[in-house]
């Protein structure tokens, strides 16, 4: 299996399933359950990218004759490990604020 392919089959997942449950999190009422759902969200993207991005470089060093940016010094690990909750807090923010919105005007179309 190639390098990108192990890549998207982990990250693809845990990227739909940050989505969802921020989603959910977006849609429970109160500010406990919803948090919740947003930082679970959050983890979920950050672990999923880190395990994604650790199994490319496993795949990307067992291929025949890897080159030597297979075995770079971890930087890119490193990179993701620090600041990989950012790109996660956007996007589940994002899935969370749709879910609310929709959920607001829902809520208010209802009782009109």
């Amino acid at each position: 299996m190639d390098r990108f392919t192990t890549f998207n089959l982990i990250f693809f997942p845990a990227l739909a399933g940050a989505l969802a449950l921020a989603a959910w999190g977006g849609w429970k009422r109160g500010w406990l359950l919803s948090l919740a759902g947003l930082l679970g969200g959050v983890l979920l993207f950050w672990g999923g990218l880190l395990a994604a991005l650790g199994a490319y470089f496993t795949a990307w060093q067992q291929i025949p004759d890897p080159p030597e940016e297979a075995f770079s010094d971890g930087a890119s690990l490193l990179f993701v490990l620090l600041v990989g909750w950012l790109p996660g807090l956007v996007l589940s923010g994002a899935a969370f604020a749709v879910a609310r919105l929709i959920r607001a005007r829902r809520n208010a179309a209802g009782r009109a």
